[in-house]
């Protein structure tokens, strides 16, 4: 694997992707696969990553299904205490499955391209992005 960030530093891991914006040079890390720290975390990776437009989907997905679980259990006669554990649970396991493919697609939406021959093989190949 080519080391995207020059002499001198450690290549990165198999499952980890390097985008590159032509126009302004920036360079964005993805990662390929189940995120673990959507799962644990929740929204943190989104934030950390300055993906606004990820997190408000996630927001408004978290916001909607938890408005239907509450109504779910109000129609059954389950009592609203564990509506907001169930949705975490739930959309936790959601964004853990989702949320690398939604940040890989969103930044090739905003011009991103694969860095180099490595990365643009594996987002191909897990159809991550789809051939022209």
């Amino acid at each position: 694997m080519q080391n995207p960030f020059g002499k001198g530093m450690l290549p990165l891991p198999p499952n980890f992707i390097t985008m590159k914006n032509p126009k302004t040079g920036k360079v964005r890390l993805g990662k390929i696969g189940f995120s673990i720290s959507s799962l644990i975390f929740h929204y943190l990776p989104a934030i950390l990553r300055s993906d606004y437009y990820n997190l408000a989907c996630m927001c408004g997905v978290d916001m909607i299904a938890y408005m239907a679980i509450v109504m779910i259990q109000n129609s059954m006669g389950i009592a609203n205490n564990t509506a907001m554990t169930v949705t975490y649970v739930l959309t936790s396991i959601l964004w853990g499955t989702i949320y690398n493919l939604m940040y890989v697609r969103h930044l090739h939406k905003l011009g991103y391209v694969p860095g180099d021959k490595y990365s643009a093989a594996k987002l191909y190949k897990h159809r991550y992005l789809k051939r022209k």
